[in-house]
């Protein structure tokens, strides 16, 4: 019986793709869906290229202009889409590439092949040749270990010339991914044995064996094999999303394993945090697919970061896989629970109503006590709230830690009716702070958890997610393997919730990773964003000090560009030479975001732009960005928090000292470290969002 065919497609296909003028992009996906029924059908004419880089390639013909370049190799039912273009690119990058097998790490390797790496320049004669060894970035490595890196042997000598960082960049783009990655690794200090370890290379490797090398982690990090379910257009459409659908293997390895318990995966800004979540909700999905209902759910701290892992888990999953997946935010998640028990009241979200209430509230201020509404109101929710007080008792014990200064026992228990009241007026108006709603849905789900169907949950944006919140989640999921994947990034911090996952139920011990490595970010943007928090003492979600020890970029490009900038006017007119430089680069104005700090600068600086006649879309706090719509986009530095962009634009900005100090007045004793370093941390999500420049423009200090 004859295998059927296995149709695989690279990211570099998906790449190429991209560049197909869009006028020709139908006839690309037309091609692609008879392909991938079967390569065989008349109409897929397999032609022979001459001299290219490797024998098993063939071109077919996509329409009268455009070319695909497939692989199809002598051994095995195996057909790999490579590369679309015009004709004669096509051909040329047919000859200019090589697909092989790796002897060691077992992967499907692409890399080009000319023009040749040229000899590096000869070494005086009065050098000793130990002497040039010695300055080899790779001189205490031997040709057999470089090679178990990934190196191709035609590759050897060129790698073992290299005697800089700058050296090494100037391989990247002739080196397959794996290899350039694992060299660099190495090259910044990186201990060679976890390098290799993080391959999970296999013990034997055929070089023929197209078939097995397919279902490698190291392959699958750059192909994706088609099948019937596959959402063709979905995954061609968003070619700038590609990187989401292949994994490093040592992200494939979280996604893949089977845990004894709950994870947690923490990593810094554009190491793949959410990206491995979302394939670990879709490996749970398909683990879970007989079950009834949606046994899987995915939360994260706002809707609008849940939209955007709606929309991406569409290109991940099948439409099977899919309806296996609630993907809701938590406060919406948490209103469904205590819909489900009949629960009457509402969740507050107003802000106008909620100032309403705490400036009633304030009328139980004893005369004896000189304390704001700003600061009662950060008071109840930082410590009343987090720690559950119900009675003066409770908040006399409560700790302060982070609050800046100290309240005695008597202080506390004469300004607690201002509290009790602020309690009273809510319940009295059936309404409930989502802090509070957490803890009761909890009390509901009290041994009655499993009536909610919830097998596994994948939860992002851990680092803004309250003790509250975190004790439901572990009630509403049954204690089990594979029961809760947990990421996020204290460094990122932004919401000023703090949690330790032990003190809430949560055991991740031996359980918890770490991502290094960037995808996103060029490392100039890294290393600026990084020093905004130089200093700072974060946590790692479980009580211990967490470092960006071992966080790098792979990739580089322009330092941030940081401009004194007196005025919106001034901002405007920045804004808009930055804007004419990009579109001379070929950036469109939607990869752009433009973010300032307040909705006062946001709106001073859509109205400066819209008089000089530049489009912008305003990214609200409730809605996620269309693609469709064209023009610059405008937001906050909170509201782009999970988001990623090609260049930003921080405009208005002051200093983080600066708006620790202006919003510093829920404080009883000036600017607390949490504050200060929640500024920081906010300035530095904002940086980590660009991926290719950042801009940022400072406003003097007065």
């Amino acid at each position: 019986m004859t295998q059927a065919p296995k149709i695989a497609m690279s990211d570099d296909f998906l790449k190429s793709f991209a560049a197909v003028p869009r006028d020709q992009q139908q006839a690309v996906l037309t091609f692609v869906a008879k392909f991938r029924q079967n390569p065989t059908a008349s109409g897929i004419n397999y032609e022979s290229i001459r001299d290219a880089g490797d024998p098993n390639m063939r071109s077919v013909r996509v329409n009268d202009n455009i070319r695909g370049i497939v692989l199809k190799p002598d051994v095995g039912n195996v057909y790999c889409l490579l590369w679309v273009d015009r004709h004669d690119d096509a051909y040329q990058w047919a000859r200019r590439h090589r697909v092989v097998i790796h002897p060691d790490v077992g992967s499907i390797q692409i890399y080009a092949v000319e023009p040749a790496v040229e000899a590096p320049a000869a070494v005086p004669a009065a050098v000793p040749a130990a002497t040039t060894a010695a300055v080899g970035v790779f001189a205490s490595l031997k040709d057999r270990a470089i090679r178990r890196l990934g190196v191709p042997d035609e590759m050897l000598a060129a790698v073992r010339a290299v005697a800089s960082d700058k050296e090494l960049e100037a391989l990247e783009q002739q080196l397959p991914d794996e290899a350039f990655e694992a060299l660099y690794l190495f090259a910044a200090g990186e201990s060679y044995e976890k390098i290799v370890a993080d391959q999970a290379a296999p013990e034997t490797v055929d070089p023929a064996d197209f078939v097995a090398a397919l279902e490698r982690d190291t392959t699958r990090r750059h192909f994706v094999v088609l099948t019937e379910d596959s959402d063709l257009e979905a995954l061609l459409a968003a070619p700038l999303e590609r990187w989401r659908v292949f994994l490093h293997p040592s992200q494939r390895k979280l996604v893949e394993r089977e845990w004894s318990g709950p994870v947690k995966v923490t990593g810094g800004a554009g190491t793949g945090k959410t990206v491995v979540a979302m394939h670990r909700a879709a490996k749970l999905a398909r683990r879970f697919a007989a079950l009834p209902g949606r046994p899987v759910v995915f939360t994260t701290f706002t809707k609008t970061l849940s939209d955007d892992i709606r929309q991406h888990l569409g290109v991940l999953c099948t439409p099977q896989e899919l309806e296996k997946i609630q993907v809701v935010n938590l406060d919406q998640w948490a209103s469904s629970v205590l819909r489900r028990f009949g629960y009457k009241p509402e969740l507050l979200y107003d802000e106008n109503s909620r100032r309403n209430y705490w400036q009633a509230a304030m009328a139980a201020m004893p005369s004896s006590a000189d304390l704001s509404q700003h600061f009662m109101r950060a008071e109840y929710e930082r410590v009343v709230l987090p720690q559950g007080c119900e009675t003066a008792e409770d908040y006399m014990r409560a700790s302060r830690i982070g609050r800046g200064g100290q309240l005695g026992r008597a202080t506390r228990k004469a300004i607690w009716p201002v509290f009790a009241e602020y309690r009273a007026l809510l319940h009295g108006a059936n309404l409930r702070e989502p802090e509070e709603a957490f803890r009761d849905a909890r009390r509901l789900l009290d041994g009655q958890a499993t009536a909610l169907g919830i097998h596994a949950m994948v939860v992002d944006e851990a680092q803004d997610i309250s003790a509250a919140a975190f004790e439901l989640i572990r009630v509403a999921v049954p204690v089990a393997a594979n029961d809760l994947f947990i990421v996020g990034d204290a460094h990122q911090r932004i919401y000023r919730h703090k949690v330790v996952l032990s003190r809430v139920g949560i055991e991740v011990r031996g359980r918890s990773r770490s991502l290094k490595v960037n995808y996103r970010t060029t490392d100039e943007i890294r290393r600026w964003a990084c020093a905004q928090i130089e200093g700072c003492e974060i946590d790692d979600l479980d009580g211990n000090i967490d470092t960006l020890r071992g966080y790098r970029s792979l990739t580089h490009g322009d330092r941030p560009d940081v401009i004194a900038s007196s005025s919106q006017q001034e901002d405007v007119k920045h804004i808009r030479a930055i804007l004419t430089q990009l579109a001379d680069d070929s950036i469109e104005p939607r990869q752009v975001c433009i973010a300032a700090r307040t909705n006062d600068d946001v709106e001073a600086i859509m109205d400066g732009l819209k008089k000089a006649g530049v489009p912008t879309l305003r990214l609200e706090r409730s809605t996620p960005d269309d693609p469709a719509i064209p023009g610059a986009r405008v937001a906050t530095m909170h509201r782009i928090k999970g988001l990623e962009f090609g260049v930003v634009i921080i405009a208005a900005y002051k200093s983080a000292t600066k708006y620790a100090e202006l919003f510093a007045h829920d404080e009883d004793a000036g600017v607390s470290d949490e504050t200060a370093t929640a500024e920081r941390s906010l300035l530095h999500v904002a940086a980590t969002r660009a991926k290719r420049h950042l801009f940022v423009l400072t406003r003097p200090a007065h």
